[in-house]
């Protein structure tokens, strides 16, 4: 038998002998030996009648051993033996080519199982096993919804899909739940035709497009106690089936929830997250989608299984500057931080004036993450996020689009260029600027003073240093400590991409570079500065 490193193959083990509940009454395991004598112990999935499958993704290269366990030890069947041998990957998507997620040594960003830094980018399709279909298109230009929006996205270099299970009962804001958990007299089983005729395909066509899948189960508001059991087994059973693929458990929506027993949700709902602990043979990684709240909700920090934290900015963009973010990573200090959900592009905003969001409004909090000190953004955009199937019909919507036209708004194209630009310039090295470093030559005082500022990131030995301007930023200001004697330096217009040098070289005096961009200020647009050492 013969993979590919970190793609799937799977080994089916079969038995004659009946259980009353083959799900909760046996436990069958892979135990894998690899070439350097490295070992996974990999928890197998019921599939029906007499069979279960252990999937496997090899993480090294050369031959790996296995053995068939199983908790009845009575049964014969469930044991046996075998070799794999892992060839290299011959493919071109990153996730095979650099291994599955971690967090860096520094715990300030994510990375590739080989350590190469991984920009997250993500897009967002809450209802994909309730609404996204698979077989079925009602725009000619399209044979399937879901292919059409995984395509698109991978078209724009998105390499996250976000998403959630919306398994069982618990209650939400929108779309409905399926249950993939039943509860019968035997006890809880998985509602195999829901996993093999949706899921299954749903989930491999993400991995074979190179996607992070990001998931949660359910959506996390008022759980009741009898329910614990439903998604503690609902963890377990998706570690083993689907936890060979890229994929990062993101537990449960809106976190710790808005009403009712609060500090209760959030306990029921960490039995669940250790549970998932407990099976995940490839310890993929584990995150909370955290509630929209001022300030941001503080939940699981402290959890050895909590591995990096996701903000929830919300649909307005009133509050929001690089303090919100400064404060959220001190509240997860040690942990790498994104943003989750901010400003669906074509949604009407929870503003007082409720505006209609656009690419800028979106593209300005994709930036100003990553000039906090974030390592990703997640877009959302009307229409794909709740999968409305027509405009009007289907999702519940904050507007009225189809999927199909939400696919083609153009902040998705947008934030390819953000993508491609911090890949450009090292993203992974540059950090925050202390206030007294970039300092805004502001002489009056602004009653919206996030809107005034220009947020500047700079490597350790600041020979690059980005800044970015929204389209009320002072364009006059002062750079300090830096520590080349002679730069270069480029504009960057985020909506096209287009690149524009700055005349002449920079020179900074002790250090210090005054710039006046009161041209630049007429403009009214947002922008991208980057300067680098030029010798």
């Amino acid at each position: 038998m013969q993979a590919e490193q970190w793609r799937t193959i799977d080994i089916t083990v079969t038995t004659n002998r009946e259980y009353p509940n083959p799900f909760l009454d046996v436990d069958v395991f892979g135990v894998f030996t690899g070439p350097q004598g490295q070992t996974l112990k990999l928890l197998g999935f019921w599939d029906g009648e007499g069979t279960w499958v252990v999937r496997f993704a090899p993480t090294a290269l050369g031959i790996w051993s296995y053995r068939i366990e199983s908790t009845d030890a009575d049964n014969g069947d469930f044991s046996g033996s075998g070799t794999v041998e892992c060839v290299p990957y011959t493919g071109e998507l990153d996730i095979y080519k650099h291994g599955f997620l971690k967090v860096s040594a520094d715990k300030d960003y994510l990375t590739y199982g080989d350590g190469t830094p991984f920009f997250w980018l993500g897009d967002t399709h809450w209802t994909f096993v309730t609404e996204e279909r698979f077989d079925e298109s009602n725009c000619p230009k399209y044979d399937s919804q879901f292919k059409a929006c995984a395509d698109k996205r991978v078209q724009q270099k998105f390499n996250v899909y976000q998403c959630n299970f919306r398994d069982g009962n618990v209650d939400g804001f929108f779309g409905r739940n399926i249950d993939m958990m039943q509860k019968t007299e035997q006890g809880y089983l998985p509602n195999l035709s829901i996993f093999k005729e949706n899921v299954d395909k749903k989930m491999k066509y993400l991995a074979d497009c190179g996607f992070v899948i990001a998931v949660g189960y359910a959506w996390g508001f008022d759980m009741e106690r009898h329910e614990v059991e439903r998604y503690q087994k609902f963890a377990k059973y998706t570690a083993a089936r689907y936890g060979a693929y890229p994929v990062v458990w993101t537990l449960a929506g809106e976190l710790p929830g808005y009403a009712g027993d609060l500090e209760e949700n959030t306990r029921l709902w960490k039995l669940v997250a250790e549970e998932c602990e407990k099976w995940n043979g490839y310890e993929n990684l584990q995150s909370v989608h955290l509630a929209c709240a001022r300030p941001f909700p503080k939940v699981y920090e402290k959890e050895p299984w909590f591995d990096f934290a996701m903000s929830q900015a919300g649909h307005g963009d009133e509050d929001m500057g690089q303090e919100m973010y400064a404060e959220f990573k001190e509240m997860y200090a040690g942990h790498p931080v994104l943003e989750s959900e901010a400003t669906y592009e074509g949604a009407t905003s929870g503003e007082y004036c409720s505006r209609i969001i656009d690419a800028k409004m979106m593209r300005r909090l994709a930036y100003l993450i990553m000039q906090s000190g974030g390592c990703g953004y997640t877009y959302g955009c009307n229409g794909v996020w709740e999968l409305q199937w027509e405009a009007g019909v289907g999702g519940i919507g904050w507007g009225d689009m189809s999927w199909w036209d939400g696919l083609e708004l153009p902040g998705a194209d947008q934030l390819t260029i953000f993508r491609d630009f911090y890949e450009s310039v090292n993203w992974s090295t540059l950090k925050p600027l202390p206030r007294e470093q970039a300092e805004v030559e502001c002489f009056f005082m602004s009653p919206a003073p996030n809107r005034m500022q220009i947020f500047f990131t700079g490597d350790p030995e600041r020979r690059t240093i980005v800044g970015y301007l929204t389209e009320t930023s002072m364009r006059t200001f002062v750079l300090r400590g830096l520590k080349a004697g002679k730069y270069r330096g480029w504009w960057m217009d985020p909506e096209t991409g287009v690149r524009t040098e700055l005349a002449g070289e920079i020179l900074p005096e002790h250090g210090e570079w005054h710039f006046d961009g009161n041209e630049i200020w007429k403009k009214r647009h947002d922008y991208l500065l980057v300067i680098e050492a030029a010798e």
